[in-house]
């Protein structure tokens, strides 16, 4: 029995779908079935049903997969412990950023990354929130950023903060949008995301309880982008209320005077890579760049 076999086992139970599996560990869904297959002679037991909805454990499948969870677990552990000898934590990571890096923290982070692990190198790369998590699982990123919920079982997640929101538009709109009901601010023009940004689904919860639709003027994929748009009059917008203080506080914007939703921030994780010392070192300084206390209860689902 080989490690890889496992690792093939659990994968495919977490995705229930082979090629979905194949694509998290990085090869083809042939060489996915060729190492159940293989596993399945080994044990001399049957661990999936294929089905048209996709892959469906057995219950001697459902037994085992305790025991392989388990198994890659000790191997992981060994594995840290092993670089943990080495002492100091050297290497690099790369980390998916999905808005401003003063309102990530990422100035005071990184310098304390810094002092305290000198041989920790991190690369920020820029990126929306649903392709940061999807990056984190294939292992492209090491850690990452995002907005809103996130339900993959094979990530561990940290809740940062509660982000409020607030309703921007032009200062010239003043008269119009302070005080307005619900259906005229949708008649106004919207400056949207795309619908897979967690601001999207924001919106649309403002206006839930419509008549009107909002009104979809214009559309931007970056935080910069949408603040550009405001201060050159195109349209109202959802934004973070730090970003609605300082149009406010800079004359660029007028905020809405109702009530919206906040979104959560979040850090993710690889679950079977929570445990090395690099991305220990990682978490630890994030924590206490973030004022969150250590322990378990931290990396839970975000809701």
């Amino acid at each position: 029995m080989e490690i890889n076999q496992l690792k093939t086992f659990v994968t495919v139970a977490q995705e229930k779908h082979l090629t979905r599996a194949a694509e998290r560990l990085f090869t083809s869904q042939p060489a996915v079935s060729a190492q159940l297959k293989a596993l399945e002679e080994e044990l001399a037991v049957k661990l999936f049903e294929r089905t048209p909805k996709g892959m469906v454990l057995t219950p001697s499948g459902q037994h085992l997969l305790a025991h392989a969870e388990k198994t890659l677990t000790a191997m992981e552990s060994m594995l840290s412990e092993a670089k943990s000898i080495k002492g100091t934590v050297m290497g690099g990571l790369k980390i998916g950023v999905n808005s401003d890096f003063p309102f990530l923290c990422l100035p005071q982070l990184m310098a304390s990354c810094r002092e305290h692990y000198p041989g920790l190198q991190l690369s920020m790369v820029g990126s929306m929130s649903a392709d940061i998590i999807i990056d984190i699982r294939k292992g492209k990123l090491d850690s990452g950023y995002f907005f809103g919920p996130c339900t993959s079982a094979d990530l561990s997640i940290i809740k940062l903060a509660d982000i409020e929101t607030a309703v921007v538009a032009p200062v010239g709109w003043a008269d119009k949008v302070v005080d307005a009901n619900i259906e005229d601010l949708a008649l106004m023009p919207w400056i949207y995301t795309t619908c897979r940004c967690p601001f999207y689904s924001l919106k649309e919860e403002i206006f839930q309880h419509s008549k009107v639709a909002p009104q979809k003027a214009a559309f931007a994929d970056t935080e910069d982008g949408i603040r550009e748009l405001i201060k050159a009059g195109s349209g109202v917008s959802l934004i973070r209320a730090d970003d609605a203080d300082k149009a406010e506080n800079e004359g660029w914007g007028i905020r809405w005077n109702g009530k919206t939703p906040s979104v959560s921030l979040n850090i993710a994780v690889q679950k079977n890579r929570s445990q090395e010392p690099i991305i220990l070192a990682w978490l630890d300084e994030l924590r206490k760049c973030w004022g969150l206390d250590r322990g378990p209860e931290e990396a839970q689902n975000a809701v």
